[in-house]
């Protein structure tokens, strides 16, 4: 099995092994959830992030590794659960520390992520020198959950597109530029049709939108991914559904375009815009601290200088 770091178009990582039935009991807590034959997911608690579990005769795919340690000892205490093969890939779906800390959990598998997604986890972790001491002080369970922790960055970065072949199953990598970090990918799986959506669009909470963050970008990756006409999405963040997910997105965009739009038609500042642009349609979505980020991306996306 060769592997090729920053493999262009469509790179396949093929096995020959056939599905077959899994004889492990099925406990897993509520959750992990099944979407399809050996496709779960295991949801994060409230805004969290989420994990994705792909079991093949030849290995099991893990997307994402968890929001911290303690979430990604649970990701693979659900694997042994399901099956006996070893973890032989984890997919990134973004490079931030809330989908990749627990990589270490994994040491047999080859990370795969979007070029850029090295470089940027080196970037945040020279930028916080004592992430990891601190989140061991955290509490006695945290402490536990990190030991044997190693600094893990993807083996394998992709342009554009892959595919990874393995146990019969086919596993499509697709960059989304612009949506949420500085390499994002969606994790498709066609004959399940599940998708593994990424950050590009998260449930009832406002999403950070970066200074590189477009919401044409966002929006052109949920047209992306609607057209692919999957059954379940897995957002970054979120309960798991349809792609309701997207147009519920779009709406939530759309509305906020409009106001910006008015208010710049009026003239007023950015900064004033900040002030006085409000969504109480939306006031019940989490992290409402975000909106001033959101703002200013509308503000660039119809035309004003930041």
């Amino acid at each position: 099995m060769k592997l090729v770091r920053f493999a262009s178009a469509a790179l396949a990582i093929a096995a020959s092994v056939m599905l077959g039935g899994s004889p492990f009991a099925q406990d897993l807590g509520p959750r992990v959830k099944k979407l399809a034959d050996g496709v779960y997911v295991h949801t994060g608690k409230g805004f969290d992030s989420n994990s994705g579990i792909i079991i093949t005769d030849e290995g099991v795919i893990v997307v994402d590794t968890g929001q911290n340690a303690i979430e990604s000892r649970s990701v693979m205490e659900a694997v042994k659960k399901l099956t006996s093969q070893p973890v032989k890939f984890v997919i990134d779906t973004e490079p931030h520390n809330d989908h990749t800390t627990g990589h270490f959990v994994f040491p047999q598998a080859i990370v795969i992520a979007a070029a850029g997604a090295g470089d940027s986890m080196r970037t945040a972790n020279n930028a916080a020198p004592n992430r990891i001491e601190t989140a061991r002080a955290s509490s006695a369970e945290m402490k536990t959950a990190l030991e044997g922790y190693k600094f893990v960055t993807p083996h394998v970065e992709y342009r554009d597109k892959m595919t990874i072949t393995l146990g019969g199953r086919t596993v499509e990598l697709m960059y989304m530029k612009g949506v949420h970090s500085e390499a994002d990918t969606a994790v498709w799986l066609p004959n399940e049709r599940v998708v593994f959506s990424a950050s590009a669009y998260v449930v009832n909470q406002v999403n950070i939108l970066r200074p590189f963050v477009t919401i044409p970008d966002i929006q052109a990756a949920g047209k992306m991914i609607r057209a692919l006409n999957p059954q379940h999405v897995v957002p970054g963040h979120g309960t798991p559904g349809t792609t309701q997910i997207f147009d519920d997105g779009d709406k939530y965009y759309a509305l906020l375009m409009q106001r910006v739009d008015a208010a710049m038609k009026q003239g007023k500042s950015l900064d004033d815009i900040k002030r006085e642009v409000k969504m109480p349609e939306y006031a019940s979505w989490g992290s409402q601290d975000r909106m001033p980020t959101n703002i200013e991306a509308a503000y660039r996306a119809l035309g004003g200088r930041i």
